[in-house]
């Protein structure tokens, strides 16, 4: 709705304005003048009914003039008022009125446009703040995990290098050991050795020699320095001895014998000496005993 005139003729006011329809149909039911601090109807009731097949598919235009009582005092705030199906249409009767009233809606959709920006605004900084603040909760947390991690492995790898370091302590402990319980029958062992090839000459001698050989072997078999050897390896590798016979208490004595001279750090062939096998039947053995222990 466009203001157009107001006029002072005949004892009364009379008031034209302009509507415009863009293809909606609308019904006004009456009209007032809101005139400095008094209300007037016009003098003839108004009404109009705009319908559907009138303003369907086309613009619209009504030049309308109403009547009011005569009135020699006029504001910037007077104003029209229609009551429409649409709501109330306000329309200021003044040019003053209609700036200010322009102003106003400017002003208004101004505000409504900054309030929109701002809470806009303040939804983009929230949301900035929560994501940053879950990015710093979740790094944090990563980055306790990652160094409890960390702290872990590191522990791990300490306690297993003293492991490491006291393994290494014990299978020296266990090498001077056996060497203190068998090195002056080696010795021994390696003296009639020399002395067999030097005197090849005399097959006496040599069967002599070889007695006395196969006589310190069999000393290196008998029960007593068997079960000094598994005491010692018991000692230094944690009664891994004891835990066999525990686990297969079905193995018997001469398997019990092999596993103590494996244990004990023993070379193949020695092992095979110590237990009158063949190199065959050593690697037979050891992996069988491995297959059951392991299974175990």
């Amino acid at each position: 709705m466009e203001f157009e005139s107001l006029s002072n003729e005949d004892d009364k006011i009379r008031i034209s304005f302009k509507l415009k329809s863009a293809n909606v149909p609308f019904t006004i039911y009456d009209a007032k003048w809101v005139n400095c601090d008094s209300t007037f109807v016009p003098t003839d009731p108004f009404s109009l009914i705009a319908k559907t097949n009138e303003v369907s598919g086309k613009n619209t235009e009504w030049h309308i003039s109403l009547d009011f009582p005569f009135s020699d005092t006029f504001e910037d705030g007077d104003v029209l008022i229609l009551n429409t199906d649409k709501g109330i249409v306000r329309c200021p009767t003044s040019m003053t009125g209609k700036l200010r009233e322009d102003m106003d809606l400017l002003r208004t959709e101004y505000e409504n446009k900054l309030d929109r920006s701002i809470t806009s605004s303040r939804k983009a900084w929230i949301f900035f703040y929560i994501t940053l603040a879950s990015a710093i909760v979740i790094g944090s947390t990563i980055l306790i995990i990652v160094k409890r991690r960390l702290t872990r492995k590191r522990k791990e790898i300490e306690e297993l290098s003293m492991l490491i370091s006291e393994r290494a302590d014990r299978n020296l402990e266990l090498e001077a050991q056996v060497n203190t319980l068998y090195s002056s029958r080696l010795d021994t062992l390696n003296m009639l050795c020399n002395e067999y090839f030097e005197k090849s000459e005399s097959e006496k001698v040599k069967l002599s020699l070889y007695n006395e050989v196969e006589k310190h072997i069999l000393a290196l078999r008998d029960t007593k320095s068997i079960n000094e050897l598994e005491g010692i390896v018991n000692k230094y590798m944690d009664n891994i001895l004891v835990k066999v016979r525990e686990q297969l208490p079905e193995l018997n004595r001469k398997d019990l014998t092999f596993l103590t001279y494996l244990y004990a750090g023993f070379s193949p062939r020695a092992v095979c000496i110590f237990t009158n096998i063949k190199i065959k039947n050593f690697y037979n053995r050891r992996s069988r005993l491995k297959e059951r222990i392991l299974e175990t």
